[in-house]
């Protein structure tokens, strides 16, 4: 009899771990990835410390691609894919730098045309996709390809005195009055915290992301959401304009890449249209996979997307703490780690039910 019962002890403490792992695997994910880089860094003969970690949060990995894998994931979620996110930050960028030099430093300017310039890219990309109902893949697929040509364009026909540099480069004029402060506050600047330094910009993506988080658990319109990624006819019948919840994902996607935009423009201080922002696209779809969200659609938390780009961003810096991995097979276990993850969320499944059929037919 006490046997009996110590055998239901431990299969309620495994269901309970099982159902925490399912709920967080976001957080448990990253807190394994981490241990794993301190373990690589200690290895290296060094020591692994408030730095480290201070360094993850600050990533243009984790802020830049952070902010946009936020769009990425409302995108998945509704089950589309935005494949222009990197060529989008890369046009925004240059627009944003653009207006910065021309106008003499105005800040809010800056802000302004970097924010207008994603949701015009974000507005395209939705109207295609959303009332002309063509596939996403294909209409993102073509505006990658036209948004970083524009810009590639741009940089070579405009004036070098109001691009800031030569006739390949978009860079900040580093004499405005505005330029020493921008720098600071959305570039290196950091907070002190318990021996910890945090960046204003982490502040900034850590506030983003409470917002979406708000947004999608506890209003009509995140509702919306999930409910057209879930069964878009179920949807359309109770009442929701599955059409203008499409167009509004990619809005959002594309004001999103604006704000990733001033932060890269403050941070960086420039942008090169033929490399900047290459793959990223595939590190924000990779951030949304490591933060839970399936991309099959209809679920999957913000506050997991936060996590991912923790996890996406620890993952580069343990390949490059590896002194045995050249730099040209980097993207070899990026790209080994993404299917990973997407296989167990797959299969992850089919194995739970298939247990739990041998438990029902045992009991």
């Amino acid at each position: 009899m006490a046997s009996n019962t110590e055998t239901q002890k431990k299969s309620g403490a495994l269901q309970a771990l099982a159902k925490c792992w399912s709920k967080y695997s976001y957080i448990f994910v990253f807190a394994i990835i981490l241990v794993v880089y301190a373990i690589v860094i200690i290895a290296n003969g060094n020591a692994f410390n408030s730095g480290h970690i201070s360094v993850i949060f600050s990533s243009q990995n984790t802020v830049i691609v952070g902010t946009m894998a936020l769009g990425m994931a409302l995108v998945i979620i509704t089950g589309q894919i935005d494949l222009s996110v990197g060529s989008s930050l890369v046009l925004c960028t240059g627009v944003c730098i653009l207006t910065y030099n021309a106008t003499g430093g105005n800040v809010f300017l800056m802000i302004l045309s970097a924010l207008a310039a994603g949701f015009l890219c974000g507005l395209i990309n939705g109207l295609f996709v959303g009332l002309a109902k063509m596939p996403p893949f294909i209409v993102t697929l073509g505006t990658m390809l036209i948004y970083r040509s524009l810009t590639l364009s741009f940089v070579r026909e405009i004036d070098p005195a109001l691009t800031g540099s030569s006739s390949s480069q978009f860079s900040m004029l580093s004499d405005m009055p505005s330029y020493d402060f921008l720098r600071m506050k959305f570039g290196t600047g950091s907070l002190k915290i318990a021996g910890f330094k945090f960046p204003y910009i982490t502040f900034l993506f850590v506030f983003i992301t409470i917002f979406f988080i708000f947004l999608m658990s506890k209003t009509k319109y995140g509702k919306s959401v999930y409910a057209v990624g879930s069964n878009e006819k179920t949807a359309r019948l109770s009442g929701i304009s599955v059409e203008w919840v499409k167009v509004s994902v990619f809005v959002i996607t594309g004001v999103l890449v604006g704000i990733a935009s001033f932060i890269q423009a403050c941070k960086i201080g420039n942008v090169t249209p033929a490399s900047s922002g290459v793959s990223y696209e595939m590190y924000a779809i990779a951030a949304v996979v490591l933060g839970g969200v399936n991309m099959s659609g209809g679920r999957g938390k913000l506050l997991g997307v936060f996590f991912g780009a923790l996890s996406y961003t620890t993952i580069n810096f343990i390949i490059v703490s590896i002194p045995a991995l050249s730099t040209d097979i980097q993207d070899t276990f990026q790209g080994i780690v993404l299917i990973a993850v997407i296989f167990i969320q797959t299969v992850g499944p089919v194995v739970k039910e298939k247990i739990l059929s041998v438990r029902r037919k045992m009991a």
